[in-house]
């Protein structure tokens, strides 16, 4: 005790000194920062995460990652352009820990930069609500096929439970409803339907007229609510503040010089995938509710708008590279494709029809082994169309399309979902993954024909997208069961399932990379990308530095070896990060070592601007802000709905307005049960009390209209 309150004492006064030279140290245009990360016994923490939050306008990335060594050390290798950092800038994450204190010990003098040396105290702590992945509340769910359906039905857009679910399942805690087990019922239910009502609405959000809409009955819904509503009522049983005994369940492959660089999007957005194309180097950014492609210069930071020259709403959903290191971009669910050449600038875009009128949806296009787009011996394009569930081509040259429906998985009819695509070496094959059925198969390009359809054992497996390596081996991502499928293409056997460390992360996609000889997998409710070595049937696991981490599609630069990826909650209300990503595993395995180049004064980040809603002034007109706010997913002028109509809020509160005016606004801002039954009310993320008290005020003087 008396080692840990002197311990305490020499790091307060190292904390008052830091102060003074903070107030002392003359501004420099370079600073490196290091330090340790200790518990609170004085002992050093290994592979905990060091996460940098830099601060507005700072060129390049706006948060980066490092890991700690055996001994507690970190170092951030870059040099950053900023005048000064504050230790309060720096914070520490790892499963089992909390925070207590950053303190700076001093400021010393480097080679052509200023260096700050911090230490993170971290303490221990049972509770792991701050760092375990959305995952970590699935394992109450012990039945694998109820927990893959639930992952197949909710994990499209968001995880789960996300932040602002389990927020949802406090509200309903807190609401001390007489009935509890009715309250969760009828409180599960209302959110589905509210999440299928804001599918629909981010869906659209892009459009130009009202005409131009997606079909939202084929975007992301969950068709079958009531059963959703009930394992929910049954698993989520209480407030989610709480979880312990978690474990990633595979070794951490961080090393000291492993990196995360996260570029932020501005709201509103629904990003998608990313990709580092150019030299210099620059993030390609989908947004898929809208008609736009988003470029982030890594060094800078600078972001500008590219409007895809489309007729209709495009919505850019998947990213290719070309082998000339040129853009290719498909669509959600229609039959637009779009090609950027990097130097010139210029798109080309071709909107394919059979030659029987058939509008393919494409999805993926022809990838190989290095995760570049192939061509068949024709110079054809294969995609994936996941409208009429079928595999096809296009021609560049002339435009010409054919598609053929893939062969029904018998026993497993209904609704199917034909998803990711891979190439053969030879150029011949195409291997095709179905979403909805468990199923997978090729095309066999000469003979125009099938081969399979090959069923996995879970018709809930959800085989989403899928990589071959060099040897034609395919890997699968089984999204709903947590597993990844081996499969010898040659052969045509299946060489191996294995389950990942977490079988509740919803693997999204595989990734050969060809130089480590390893597969990538990125997961949408683990907050982790998982490497697996089929080698030796090994996973790693690489954490990401955030909750709410949902990964969609990795790819490895071919010149440097990191790995571009992006946080991919699609649907606006969800509170996750959005963010394109750049990870550096640290392992040296590729010669060209990455750097962002941050250099010079801080660059104006641009944000973007098409297709996005203004921002209503402070005061502005409160109808339109409650328009605008979504408010009508729940509430009607006059009749009851999810929630109480306005007229009925004003008749309750409309006397006492000057209180409730704002009352009624921090409740739109921050949710939480309510007085109208024991439907908790969720948070508008996007709405700032000042709009709020606008709304309110409309709201409470609807009465007099």
């Amino acid at each position: 005790m008396f080692e840990h309150q002197a311990m305490r004492a020499s790091w307060l006064q190292a904390g008052v000194f830091s102060a003074l030279l903070w107030s002392t140290a003359s501004a420099t245009a370079a600073m490196r920062v290091e330090g340790r990360v200790v518990d609170t016994n004085g002992q050093p923490v290994p592979q905990v995460q060091v996460i940098f939050q830099r601060e507005a306008g700072a060129p390049g990335a706006r948060v980066v990652t490092v890991f700690t060594d055996p001994k507690g050390d970190f170092r951030f290798t870059d040099v950053f352009p900023e005048a000064s950092v504050k230790p309060e800038q720096l914070s520490a994450r790892a499963l089992g820990y909390r925070q207590a204190e950053a303190i700076a010990h001093s400021r010393g003098a480097a080679p052509g930069a200023e260096t700050l040396h911090v230490t993170l105290l971290v303490a221990r702590t049972t509770n792991q609500v701050d760092v375990a992945p959305a995952s970590a509340w699935l394992n109450r769910i012990t039945d694998r096929a109820q927990k893959s359906k639930l992952v197949m039905d909710c994990i499209d857009c968001h995880q789960v439970p996300a932040s602002e679910v389990r927020h949802y399942a406090a509200s309903i805690a807190d609401a001390h409803p007489v009935d509890e087990v009715l309250a969760r019922s009828e409180s599960w239910k209302s959110i589905v339907k509210y999440m299928n009502y804001l599918s629909a609405w981010e869906f659209s959000r892009g459009r130009r007229s009202e005409d131009e809409k997606i079909d939202t009955d084929a975007v992301y819904g969950v068709d079958n609510g009531d059963d959703v509503a009930r394992l929910l009522t049954r698993v989520f049983d209480d407030g989610l503040d709480s979880i312990s005994g978690y474990e990633w369940g595979a070794p951490l492959i961080t090393t000291p010089a492993t990196a995360i660089y996260e570029y932020e999007v501005p709201h509103p957005n629904a990003i998608r995938e990313a990709l580092m194309l150019g030299d210099p180097q620059q993030l390609w950014v989908a947004d898929v509710a809208a008609n736009r492609m988003i470029s982030i210069d890594v060094a800078s930071g600078a972001q500008q708008d590219h409007e895809v020259p489309s007729g209709v709403l495009m919505s850019p959903h998947s990213l290719h590279r070309g082998a000339d290191g040129s853009l290719w971009v498909t669509p959600l669910f229609n039959s637009v494709v779009a090609h950027r050449d990097l130097e010139s600038g210029k798109w080309r875009t071709w909107t394919l029809r059979t030659a029987d009128g058939k509008s393919p949806g494409i999805h993926d296009l022809s990838f190989g082994h290095s995760h570049e787009l192939l061509t068949d011996r024709q110079g054809r394009i294969w995609f994936s169309d996941i409208g009429n569930n079928a595999v096809g081509y296009f021609d560049p040259v002339d435009g010409q399309s054919k598609i053929w429906p893939a062969p029904p998985s018998p026993g497993r009819e209904g609704r199917t979902a034909l998803y990711g695509l891979s190439m053969t070496k030879d150029h011949n094959q195409v291997w095709y993954s179905q979403l909805a059925n468990g199923t997978f198969g090729g095309f066999d390009i000469d003979r125009q024909q099938y081969i399979g359809p090959f069923q996995l054992p879970d018709r809930n497996a959800g085989p989403r997208r899928i990589a071959i390596d060099d040897d034609d081996v395919l890997y699968l991502a089984l999204y709903g069961s947590g597993q990844i499928a081996e499969f010898d293409t040659k052969s045509r056997s299946m060489i191996g399932i294995h389950d990942l460390p977490d079988t509740g992360s919803a693997p999204y996609a595989t990734t050969w990379d060809p130089v480590r000889r390893v597969v990538w997998i990125a997961t949408a409710n683990g907050d982790v990308i998982y490497r697996f070595d089929p080698r030796t049937n090994q996973f790693g696991i690489l954490p990401m530095p955030r909750t709410q981490a949902f990964l969609r599609m990795i790819d490895v630069d071919p010149r440097t070896g990191v790995l571009v990826t992006s946080y991919a909650n699609i649907v606006d209300i969800v509170q996750g990060p959005r963010m394109a990503l750049i990870v550096d595993p640290g392992d040296g395995a590729y010669p060209r070592k990455f750097s962002p180049g941050f250099a010079g004064p801080a660059l104006p980040v641009l944000a973007a601007t098409a297709n996005r809603p203004t921002a209503p002034p402070p005061g502005a007109d409160g109808a339109r802000l409650v328009e605008n706010a979504r408010c009508y997913a729940c509430h009607d002028a006059t009749k009851v709905s999810l929630g109480p109509p306005f007229a009925a809020i004003a008749a309750r509160h409309g006397a006492n307005r000057e209180v409730m005016t704002e009352v009624l606004a921090r409740k739109i801002v921050h949710g939480g049960a309510g007085n109208w039954g024991m439907v908790p009310m969720v948070p508008n993320q996007w709405v700032t009390l000042e709009e709020a008290r606008s709304m309110s005020a409309w709201i409470l003087g609807t009465g007099e209209r």
